[in-house]
């Protein structure tokens, strides 16, 4: 009999594992649809049809690629916080995986923001600073987890790489846009 009760408290376990990546994945996805709704509420548009409205660098990717790297992103960095979120504490003194997932949750409310002050009230300042503040909050976001769980770590580097990317995108579209 207790071979059985292992094997059910093993797929209990699972499905609680399943139910918080989930979860996570849950609340960055419907983040960034708030944020998309909220934009398009303020300016009666979506996004792309504004996006392809503003003078771009020549490096800048055509309006298609944000929504594929942003779901994609919802993914690799909902994992990484589900992977932080069941690692064990570390005994060394490191950070505690609440102050790691609280790092997360933070970028999870930052990033909500760009797309409304982008396309939404235009403030192409404001969505740089936003995207700034969002590189820095992910980067060390990215170095914490790396003291708890290295492929959780590992997992919130595209993020980290993208939000730099437009971060750097962002500045010239707003230098080059006058509000």
């Amino acid at each position: 009999m207790p071979e059985n009760d292992d094997r059910s408290s093993r797929r209990r376990s699972k499905l609680r594992q399943a139910g918080a990546w989930a979860g996570a994945a849950a609340v960055y996805a419907a983040a960034q649809g708030l944020s998309a709704w909220a934009a398009q509420r303020q300016s009666g548009r979506g996004t792309r049809p504004q996006y392809s409205q503003f003078e771009r660098p020549a490096f800048a990717p055509p309006g298609a690629v944000f929504p594929v790297v942003w779901s994609a992103l919802n993914v690799t960095t909902a994992t990484s916080a589900w992977r932080i979120w069941r690692a064990p504490e570390s005994a060394e003194g490191g950070p505690s995986s609440r102050e790691v997932l609280a790092w997360w949750a933070v970028a999870v409310v930052i990033r909500s923001g760009y797309v409304p002050l982008a396309f939404g009230r235009r403030r192409l300042w404001a969505a740089t600073a936003d995207a700034a503040i969002l590189f820095a909050v992910m980067a060390r976001y990215a170095l914490l987890a790396r003291r708890i769980d290295q492929p959780g770590a590992l997992l919130a580097l595209p993020e980290v790489a993208w939000t730099g990317f437009a971060t750097v995108l962002s500045t010239a579209v707003a230098a080059i846009n006058p509000q």
